[in-house]
């Protein structure tokens, strides 16, 4: 995507003439709960507040990100979902409540999706509670990232290796997940897989549902990029 546009990096992508990052650090800064927004990688958006280098790995710029932040917590978008809002950032930071825990990770229940986006691609996992997709923004800890940094790059590094993984997650866990996705969905339930997820991270983990499917609608390929454009237009 990024030749069919002359842009070094895909966030950079026009979507109705403005850059596709922009519609999301302008939603970060709307905000009444986000203090300074920080972009990680070799690009430039107006609004910003910090531009750092990337460091690599994803790994090594969340523990820059981290750094660079002046917070107990950080919270993390990615930048390739233009739909977002002020309104949507808010609503998931509310959700998080007091931010006791180490993660916070944003899910979206299928039928907002479909409702929001009618006949957009989405990758959707069946629980007790529902059909749901992950979303684009988390909230951690920063302590937390400093504390398990060198092991989050050991998990980082494993994420392709499937017995490594399978080994990490649990077969019992394995076993139920394929039973929800292709038979009962109330084989696994919502706080079975924040547990195993908060094992496999060494982290204290919640799952946070929100009605906000902007936060999980993220381009991914020329198609879902037209959709935008169509929408935005």
């Amino acid at each position: 995507m990024q030749s069919k546009h002359s842009v070094r990096n895909r966030a950079e992508i026009p979507i109705a003439g403005k850059p596709m990052i922009r519609y999301v650090v302008d939603a970060l800064k709307g905000s009444h709960d986000v203090g300074n927004v920080c972009l990680i990688g070799d690009i430039d958006c107006e609004g910003a507040d910090k531009v750092i280098p990337s460091a690599g790995s994803m790994i090594a710029n969340l523990v820059a990100g981290v750094e660079a932040s002046e917070g107990a917590h950080v919270l993390i978008s990615t930048s390739d979902i233009p739909m977002l809002t002020a309104e949507a950032v808010d609503d998931f930071i509310g959700r998080c409540g007091d931010l006791s825990a180490d993660l916070y990770y944003a899910i979206i229940p299928k039928e907002e999706c479909e409702k929001r986006f009618p006949g957009m691609r989405r990758t959707y996992t069946r629980l007790a509670e529902g059909t749901f997709t992950g979303g684009n923004m988390v909230i951690i800890s920063s302590e937390f990232v400093r504390r398990n940094a060198d092991y989050l790059r050991q998990v980082f590094e494993v994420r392709k290796k499937p017995l490594k993984i399978a080994g990490l997650i649990g077969v019992g866990t394995l076993i139920r997940a394929i039973i929800a996705q292709k038979i009962w969905p109330g084989a696994i339930n919502l706080r079975q897989l924040e547990r195993t997820a908060g094992r496999v991270l060494n982290a204290d983990l919640k799952a946070v549902v929100t009605p906000y499917a902007e936060i999980g609608s993220d381009v991914d390929d020329i198609g879902q990029m037209e959709y935008f454009q169509a929408m935005v237009k």
